[in-house]
């Protein structure tokens, strides 16, 4: 049976460069990242912006201060529309094409990578994730800081039964035979005009999946808790779970 596979993940964010541009120009950094990268960055920090897609985070984090920074991405067309972008904001940013799961940087060149808007959890397979996770614990330098962010399927009690009635499934068999594994969906999204594949885990399991693969967590919450973002933050994404960490 086909699986989803990263040429899927590539081909469904060809499909929102434009939203993602204008998101980026318009809207920047949600209240929740900024309280993060301030609180947990240096500014002399080197930093890797995984998943940079047009530069949301990257850019918003040079006008911060932070001056040492890398954006990488997997899909060529957000590449291309960061670096036309970086002629917009006139900055020094390095954007590069490349895959978290074999990331060409030499071991122990950053002082912290991100992955934000649930860019970990868009890597379809717990294989190729933890692919990813051990990419990225190459790349840091000692106590090097990792933040990135997933959705939580514990926390929004309306999708409860419908994980319910998809753990049934799965149980039975009877799963969508292009996905890997229980938490895996296939949904129209905020900023594609195409369906997407992500992974929903729960809080337990991304405990588990640092753990196993040399992270501490400094501090994890759900935004809504937390934040009160912008009428145009909260129209763009979804409800997700920050996570700051440390290589052990």
């Amino acid at each position: 049976m086909p699986k989803i596979t990263t040429d899927y993940i590539i081909r469904q964010y060809q499909s929102g460069i434009d939203n993602y541009s204008l998101y980026t120009k318009e809207v920047g950094l949600w209240a929740s990242e900024k309280y993060v990268f301030q609180k947990y960055l240096e500014k002399e920090f080197s930093i890797l912006d995984i998943g940079c897609g047009t530069g949301r985070t990257t850019f918003p984090l040079f006008k911060l201060g932070f001056q040492d920074i890398i954006g990488v991405d997997l899909t060529p067309e957000m590449i291309g529309a960061a670096k036309k972008l970086n002629h917009h904001f006139q900055t020094r940013i390095r954007f590069e094409t490349g895959n978290a799961i074999q990331l060409a940087f030499d071991d122990h060149t950053f002082h912290a990578t991100i992955f934000s808007f649930n860019g970990l959890m868009s890597i379809p397979g717990h294989l190729q994730r933890v692919k990813a996770i051990k990419e990225i614990y190459r790349v840091l330098k000692s106590d090097g800081r990792f933040i990135f962010t997933t959705h939580d399927r514990d926390k929004e009690p309306s999708f409860f039964e419908f994980w319910k009635k998809e753990k049934e499934k799965w149980l039975a068999g009877n799963q969508n035979p292009d996905l890997y594994e229980f938490g895996d969906l296939i949904s129209s999204s905020k900023n594609e005009s195409r369906e997407i594949f992500i992974h929903i885990p729960n809080q337990q399991e991304i405990v588990k999946l640092l753990n196993e693969n040399g992270f501490n967590v400094l501090e994890t919450f759900y935004r809504s808790d937390r934040f009160d973002e912008s009428s145009e933050v909260k129209k763009q994404s979804g409800e997700c779970r920050f996570w700051i960490t440390s290589k052990k």
